[in-house]
Order: structure tokens, then sequence, then C-alpha cells
């Protein structure tokens, strides 16, 4: 006969736990799930899996489980459920005709399993029981809409769950808008480094001198900050933002700085002339950037809509160089500026490659792979606080090759 009972706090863990070691299958369809001993268990007794589906939505799913299960037969992520939100807390183990079910509020999370209030119901008899046979059905359904887990998703799922780590409001989707054609990128070895070591690398580069590479970057943020526009700096100001300015050029005080630092532009004549002659269409691209807060691939595509149009009927065009540049210097958290001295070390430790970098691709190819780093992700601390907020263009300091 089939017994029903309820199963609140500790004690959902604890069957859990005991329903592991006493069945021979494993069939669960869960909305979120994070390392706890649990997850070790499970993983340890993969061999017992026959369907487990985890959901990702609004990434509540630890990238550390994801990672876990890569390859492992019969674990899903449910990415494919495109109605509303994949919700199931659904348990079921199987031996031969013996089952049993938990069903209910709970999580695989270490908060629903050790202090949330929690409520399930657990089911024990025969896979023929009506209710227990029907749990099992719908976790067949709930699976159709997972996939198997490979290296290059985890990969991906942790870029997004970083990316949605420094939002206020997380979407429902994480890989929304993550394209992940930039997967050798969020692979790569630069997003593994943690903030101390990405600090060690920045400052054992013989060519950058780090405090007046800071300083450079902080006069270029005083000046976006003190005008509505970059059309209303002056002709220097652009210049030296653009990284055009020559040396006859420095006037005494804030202008007599290293401009050719972060790419010199100085060889771009076309782009030199446009900045020389205030091009309004160079203007409305930077104007689309913020000067504080959250930039956005929207943000990027209206940059490089006007910033294209400012080449229009010139024999050459705007590209990476210069455009990154312009990027960097407004928002030197954000973006890094990629041109000849730096591309090579760039590409071969961002995953992308030199020959086909351009505009269409810059901002998957390297804007998220910044954000998907480690070293990116730390809050700001106590020491080195000025280069944590110019910490994406300091790049720079790490690939430079002259």
């Amino acid at each position: 006969m089939m017994q029903a009972k309820l199963l609140t706090g500790a004690a959902i863990g604890n069957a859990i736990e005991r329903y592991m070691a006493e069945y021979n299958e494993y069939h669960w369809a869960v909305a979120w799930a994070t390392s706890t001993w649990l997850s070790s268990a499970l993983f340890e007794n993969k061999g017992k899996i026959q369907s487990v589906t985890f959901g990702i939505d609004f990434a509540q799913t630890a990238p550390e489980v994801i990672e876990q299960f890569i390859s492992v037969s019969g674990v899903f992520v449910a990415s494919e459920f495109s109605k509303g939100t994949y919700h199931p807390k659904v348990y079921g183990f199987r031996s031969g005709d013996k089952a049993a079910v938990i069903v209910g509020s709970a999580n695989f999370t270490n908060g629903a399993l050790t202090k949330n209030l929690e409520a399930c119901i657990s089911l024990v008899g025969s896979i023929h029981d009506e209710p227990i046979a029907d749990v099992f059905a719908f976790i067949e359904v709930a699976q159709k809409y997972g996939r198997p887990i490979t290296k290059e998703f985890a990969a991906w799922y942790r870029v997004g769950h970083n990316r949605i780590a420094r939002l206020a409001k997380a979407p429902r989707n994480p890989l929304a808008n993550l394209n992940q054609l930039a997967i050798n990128g969020f692979t790569s070895g630069i997003t593994q480094l943690n903030w101390d070591e990405y600090v060690i690398r920045v400052k054992k580069n013989g060519f950058h001198d780090i405090q007046k590479s800071l300083k450079l970057l902080m006069t270029c943020q005083q000046w976006f900050a003190s005008v509505p526009s970059f059309a209303n700096l002056r002709t220097a100001e652009r210049k030296a933002i653009a990284g055009i300015l020559g040396e006859y050029q420095k006037e005494k005080g804030i202008l007599d700085q290293e401009w050719g630092w972060f790419g010199s532009m100085t060889g771009s004549g076309y782009f030199a002339n446009l900045i020389d002659t205030n091009s309004r269409s160079i203007s409305k691209a930077l104007d689309a950037i913020p000067n504080a807060g959250p930039v956005s691939v929207d943000d990027y595509d209206r940059f490089c809509d006007s910033f294209l149009k400012a080449f229009a009927g010139l024999d050459r065009k705007g590209g990476v160089p210069t455009a990154s540049r312009l990027l960097a210097m407004k928002r030197p958290d954000t973006f890094l500026c990629v041109c000849k001295p730096n591309i090579a070390q760039a590409s071969k430790d961002m995953g992308f490659s030199k020959s086909t970098l351009d505009l269409s691709n810059y901002w998957d190819r390297v804007v998220e792979v910044i954000r998907a780093c480690e070293w990116y992700n730390v809050s700001k601390p106590a020491t080195n606080g000025r280069l944590w907020e110019f910490r994406a263009a300091m790049l720079d300091a790490i690939y430079y090759q002259p």
C-alpha cells in the first residue's frame, strides 16, 4: 500500500539522501540547484541517474553544479522552456517496481534543504500506483525542455550568471543576448585570474607607468563629466582622448601627458581629421555611451551606427582600433582599446581571431569576455581602487607589446 508523509525542514534533505541510497534510479526535475552535500552525493552516484533536469531561470542554479555535471549521462539543463519559468521541484526514485517520489516546494539548493521554510509530500509505493506513475510521467515531460551539459554550455552559463550578478533586476533567461560564438573567450586564461593575480600582471608590465596611466584615464573621465557632449570639449581635449594629440600640441598642465598610451591613433589620417573638425557623428557616437552606470549592447550598437556614419564617403572606414580607443577613454571600466601593439597578445589570451575582429563582433569577443572574468566581477577593493575603476582599459598594460 502506498504511504504518504509530509516532510518539512531538514526532513526533506534527509529523505532525498535516504532514497538516493535505497533506490537504483533517479528521475528528477528541479528548478534550481546549488552545491551541497547532496549535489556531491548525486555526482558520486551518477551511475544511478536516468533523468535529472535542472532549470537555470534567473541564474539561480550555481555554475559550479552545471560544471560538475558536464557530459554526465542523463543530466540536463532546461534551457528550452520559453513560455515562463521552469519551476518544478519533483524527485523520483525507482528500483524495479518499487518507487518513491518527493513533490513540493524544495529546490535542490542549500537554502531549501537547510534553512528555508519548505514543505513536501513523499509517496512511497509501486511505480504502478497512479499518483506515483503520474509524477514519473511529469518528469519525463519536463526533461524534454532540457539539453545535455557540455563544456561549452557550462562556460556560456557561467558568463550569463556573472553578468546577471551585476544587474539590479535579473532577467528570466540568463543567456539572453549572449552570443555562444564567443565561447573560446569564455574559457580563456584571462577569465580565470582572480583580482590579486590581475593586479600582479598589470604591475609587471615594463612599458606602462601605472600611476601615469591611471591619471590619464582619470583626466578623460573628468573631461567627459564636465560637458554635455563630446562636441563641447576643446579641440586639444578631443585630440587627446582620440590619441592623436601631437607633441607640439601639448599645453603645459593637464594636457602634458603620454596620450599615445592605450593606442596611438596618429597614423589614422581620416579619423584624425574627423576629430579635428569636430564631426557630429563622432560626437553622437560617444554621447550614446553613458558616463556612468551599466553599458548595454544597445548603447554599443548606437555608438557603432553613428561612428561608421562619420566615415561615409571616405576612402577609409573606421575600425576597431579607432572606435575602441574612444570607447576605452570614455568607459575604461568596460572597454579595451584593441590595436596593433596589443592585438597579438589580446587575441591569444582572450580567444579571438585577430584577423576577423571587427566592430560587429567586438562586443561579443572582447566586452563579454572581459565581463566574464573573475577579476572583473569582484567588489571594489580597499586598495587599488582606481585600478579597479579602470580595469578593462588597463588590460592594455598586460597585452602591450611594442
